[in-house]
């Protein structure tokens, strides 16, 4: 069908060049070439729109594709995070119990400190006394009372009591002492 209209255009172009004077022919030929050009028109951007089309359609999948990468190094990122604020928590509390730790630590070093002072000043008092006193009994007497308020601080007046009791022997044979049993021992070799 194309070709009977090119024909048949190509037959109105040579009519109108046969035919100058003939405005209606002219007027024919005018309206065919400005239907021709917007064909020609209408062909290109038609050729273009699916061109663009083309590349569009191209554009969206490359977005489409580096969203999705996006979406992983996304999640991956939020896995991180969260991985993160756990350690974070366990590192907070490791710091609270270290903290604890070393107030309890400080504590504990300045009782150690606050007797140790009155250790130093139980000591410096019995000094003290000891140099001011002339009798040498007073002077063990100052002593011994200081090391029991050092040493002896659960109870100073219960010392125990020493076992000076012997075994009891009656199932062992007995060393016997005459001198015939001595003799007798040697001989025999016990």
């Amino acid at each position: 069908m194309t070709t009977t209209i090119d024909t048949r255009v190509k037959s109105v172009y040579k009519l109108a060049k046969t035919y100058p004077d003939n405005e209606q022919l002219q007027e024919a030929v005018g309206i065919v070439k400005t239907l021709r050009r917007s064909q020609g028109q209408l062909a290109y951007w038609s050729e273009q729109h699916k061109i663009d089309k083309k590349q569009l359609k191209a554009e969206i999948i490359t977005l489409s594709k580096e969203n999705q990468e996006l979406e992983v190094q996304i999640r991956l990122k939020s896995d991180n995070i969260e991985v993160l604020k756990s350690e974070l928590e366990q590192i907070n509390e490791q710091m609270k119990q270290l903290t604890q730790d070393k107030q309890r630590a400080i504590a504990q070093r300045d009782r150690v400190i606050a007797d140790l002072k009155k250790i130093e000043t139980e000591v410096e008092i019995a000094t003290i006394k000891v140099q001011k006193t002339n009798n040498l009994f007073g002077k063990f007497s100052i002593i011994w009372t200081l090391i029991q308020s050092l040493f002896f601080s659960d109870n100073p007046q219960d010392f125990g009591k020493i076992d000076n009791t012997l075994p009891d022997f009656d199932d062992k044979e007995q060393m016997k002492t005459d001198p015939s049993s001595i003799n007798r021992s040697l001989l025999d070799g016990k």
